[in-house]
């Protein structure tokens, strides 16, 4: 059985050997996408768990946040473009959480080719049970960083995700595909 290495608290950091192997690397763009990463995927888990517990998914609890709190019924599209994800991902996500009573679907009173979406009660029901206790785990994980370095963190977040939407290119020509 392979045991697990024990990591040293704080950041990862590149080594000495791929800053040598890796010249043209910038070692803090590199660390701070690992860490970006890792950070979402530890936050990931731990909001899997809570989720779990209501038998719902980061995606179908997005659904019903979204359905929740729009002001009006919304097609699939609407949906899908609130979520950017593709419009197959949030039928699959429609169809689970309509199997359980959660959302209805119900025609569109001018296009016959669309469809609406709507909360049910049963799915109000489920947030508001679910969401307090959301709402305490929350503050649990960001309770290491002070209300101040929050919103330096998010002001920082905000300007990498900037960054990444301006991109033309998703990935580099040495990433591409021969």
């Amino acid at each position: 059985m392979r045991q697990q290495q024990e990591r040293a608290p704080g950041p990862f950091r590149v080594s000495r050997d791929y800053i040598e192997e890796n010249p043209g690397a910038d070692p803090s763009a590199t660390e701070l996408a690992i860490n970006v990463l890792h950070t979402a995927e530890l936050l990931g888990r731990r909001l899997d768990q809570v989720l779990r517990t209501a038998g719902l998914t980061k995606g179908s609890h997005n659904v019903l946040q979204i359905l929740g709190g729009a002001t009006e019924l919304l097609t699939p599209t609407e949906v899908s473009a609130r979520l950017t994800v593709t419009s197959a991902t949030v039928t699959g996500l429609l169809d689970t959480l309509e199997s359980r009573g959660l959302v209805r679907r119900r025609p569109h009173p001018s296009d016959r080719r669309s469809i609406l979406v709507e909360i049910t009660d049963d799915g109000r029901r489920l947030l508001e049970g679910l969401v307090p206790g959301l709402i305490e785990h929350e503050k649990r994980w960001a309770a290491g960083l002070t209300p101040s370095q929050r919103e330096q963190l998010l002001r920082l977040l905000g300007a990498v995700q900037d960054q990444l939407r301006s991109l033309d290119d998703p990935a580099p020509a040495a990433f591409a595909r021969r």
